[in-house]
């Protein structure tokens, strides 16, 4: 096959700190220039991506392989939109916004549906590399009475697809047959979720916090069989026809910290009190 020249998207670029953060449109985001060796920030790991979309027991569509309708640069935001389709009969949104006093990305998700859906969620995907070690605030009152327990998972283990429900209702949804259409994931449940709080603490020099709203969050999970990733289950609720539903998830990049672990919580906490 000869070589062709191919239509790219407009390359959307901000600054946060010494990093350089590129929206890429259907697949979320990406950071680069933290580290000087620059080969594990590749194309494939991009953060803050809507993976699929599930509803009525089912996998409705992978949204990130879809072609969004539109991107575009609104009062110093970048937007992707996509309209209603044969699979997704909604209207959905994501919008970035960079807050460089916080060192954060604040990506907020919206969904206009044009008819009726039970349980509706999104399902938000980050992939890391090898170089950043993932952990999970997790509740554990037998083992670890304190409150918060931090699990933390292995690159390329046995077993490794782990989810956290916010509660009873919520571990509902996960059996309620959607994980068992489209590529199907045998979620290993674990307890409930502390706070929907992650991190990945890279191996020179810098850390990446991810945290969404408890109320809009139904679980936070990992799946690190061949590879580091990261997700929000979102909404898991249901929705009426033409009845909103919004929520912001945060990304916060740190480059110097004591205790990561506490750092992320006081970071969660000062965003929950906004």
């Amino acid at each position: 096959m000869p070589f062709e020249e191919r239509k790219q998207e407009p390359l959307l670029e901000g600054i946060l700190g010494q990093a350089r953060v590129t929206i890429l449109g259907t697949h979320g985001l990406r950071l680069s220039g933290l580290n000087s060796f620059h080969l594990d920030e590749g194309p494939d790991f991009a953060w803050l991506n809507i993976y699929r979309v599930l509803a009525d027991c089912k996998q409705l569509d992978i949204l990130r392989e879809r072609i969004p309708s539109s991107i575009s640069i609104e009062e110093g935001d970048v937007v992707v939109r996509w309209d209603c389709s044969p699979a997704i009969k909604a209207e959905i949104t994501a919008r970035y916004h960079l807050i460089e006093a916080d060192m954060s990305v604040d990506v907020t998700f919206e969904v206009c549906p044009k008819t009726d859906y039970s349980n509706f969620e999104l399902f938000i995907a980050n992939y890391f590399t090898p170089y950043y070690t993932p952990r999970y605030a997790v509740s554990d009152n037998r083992a670890h009475p304190e409150g918060v327990f931090w699990y933390e998972k292995k690159w390329f283990d046995e077993d490794e697809n782990d989810a956290w429900p916010r509660d009873a209702e919520a571990r509902k949804i996960f059996h309620d047959g959607r994980w068992l259409t489209g590529y199907s994931l045998n979620w290993r449940l674990g307890p409930d979720y502390a706070l929907p709080l992650m991190t990945q603490e890279h191996k020179y020099a810098h850390a990446i916090i991810l945290m969404a709203q408890p109320e809009d969050c139904i679980g936070i999970s990992g799946f690190n069989s061949y590879h580091n990733s990261q997700y929000f289950h979102l909404f898991g609720r249901n929705v009426k026809a033409e009845q909103s539903l919004a929520t912001t998830v945060r990304m916060v990049l740190l480059t110097e910290w004591d205790n990561l672990n506490e750092q992320a919580v006081i970071q969660y906490e000062k965003w929950r009190k906004k």
